[in-house]
C-alpha cells in the first residue's frame, strides 16, 4: 500500500510539474485523493509562490524588511537568519528542491544513458505482458504500445533498457493465465529491483458503444518495485501485468501496473 502511495505520488508531482490540473490527479485516485490532497496542494502553493513575479516598489519593500529582520538577528547565523525570515513551509519546500537538484544531477543524468540490452531467441532473459481483470470487460480491444522496457539494478543508480520486439499488446487477449511475450534476449547476471515500461499511446474501445475512450497512463511510464535475480544457465522470464481500471461513473479509465500478478519465474536450462 505504501508503495502504490509512493509511486502515485510520484507520477502526480510528474502531471503537475507538466501543467495538469490538481484536481484531475484527484479524481484519478480516489482512494488516495484524502492524503494526496495536502501533499500537493502545498507544492502547488510553493509553485505559485515561485512563479509570482513582484513589481519593483514590492522587491524594495521586501528587502527593508529583510534587512530589518537581520538586524534584529545578529546573533544568528546568515543561514539561520535567512531561514526564520521565511515561512516554515517555504523553507522545507525550497530544501527539498535543492535535494531534488542534487539528485537530479547526480543520479537521474547518469541514469539517461542507459545501456541497451541485445535481443535474441536463445537469450537469458523473457519480458511479458498479461492483464489484470478488474475493468477490461468494458472494452472490446485495449491497445497499448510499449516503447521501451528498463532494468534496475539492486543496490545500484544503473539500469539497463531494452526496445520491444513487439512493441503493441491488446490486453483484452491477455486476461488470466494469458500474457505475451514482447521481447527475448540477453541481460547480465545479477540482482535487479525495479522495472518499468514507457507506454507510447493507449486506445481503448468500449464493448458496449464500440466508443472511443480516453485511458489515462500518469508520466507515460508504468513501474513495479520487485526484486528478482537474472542468471546465466537459466531463463528468466518477468510478467509485466497491467490492469485498466474505471475512476468512477464518469467514463474515464487509468491503466497501473498489478504488483501482485506480476513476478519472474526459471523457464529452463540454456544449452550448453
Amino acid at each position: 500500500m505504501t508503495e502504490d502511495f509512493d509511486r502515485i505520488l510520484d507520477e502526480c508531482i510528474d502531471r503537475i510539474n507538466r501543467g495538469d490540473n490538481l484536481a484531475d490527479c484527484l479524481s484519478d485516485y480516489p482512494a488516495y485523493s484524502e492524503k494526496l490532497k495536502p501533499l500537493l496542494q502545498s507544492m502547488h502553493d510553493v509553485q505559485k509562490t515561485y512563479t509570482f513575479t513582484p513589481s519593483a516598489d514590492t522587491k524594495r519593500a521586501a528587502r527593508q524588511k529583510f534587512h530589518a529582520a537581520l538586524g534584529k538577528r545578529r546573533q544568528m547565523t546568515p543561514v539561520l537568519s535567512f531561514f526564520k525570515v521565511i515561512p516554515r513551509p517555504a523553507v522545507w519546500a525550497t530544501v527539498a528542491v535543492l535535494v531534488l537538484a542534487i539528485v537530479g544531477t547526480l543520479v537521474i543524468r547518469p541514469i539517461l544513458n542507459s545501456p541497451t540490452l541485445v535481443p535474441s531467441p536463445d537469450g537469458n532473459f523473457a519480458f511479458l505482458i498479461s492483464d489484470e481483470p478488474n475493468d477490461i470487460g468494458d472494452f472490446e480491444s485495449l491497445n497499448v504500445t510499449i516503447s521501451r522496457v528498463g532494468l534496475q539494478a539492486a543496490g545500484s543508480v544503473r539500469r539497463l533498457e531494452f526496445t520491444p520486439e513487439t512493441k503493441t499488446v491488446d490486453l483484452t487477449q491477455l486476461q488470466g493465465e494469458h500474457s505475451q511475450e514482447i521481447w527475448r534476449g540477453n541481460a547480465p547476471a545479477g540482482q535487479y529491483s525495479q522495472v518499468y515500461i514507457n507506454v507510447s499511446e493507449v486506445k481503448g474501445k468500449l464493448e458496449s458503444t464500440g466508443q472511443i475512450v480516453d485511458v489515462k497512463l500518469p508520466s507515460n511510464k508504468l513501474r513495479i518495485s520487485m526484486p528478482f535475480e537474472v542468471t546465466v544457465d537459466t531463463v528468466t522470464s518477468f510478467t509485466f501485468d497491467i490492469t485498466v481500471v474505471a475512476t468512477g461513473n464518469n467514463g474515464k479509465y487509468i491503466l497501473k501496473p498489478q504488483i501482485g500478478n506480476s513476478g519472474v519465474r526459471q523457464e529452463q536450462k540454456l544449452l550448453e
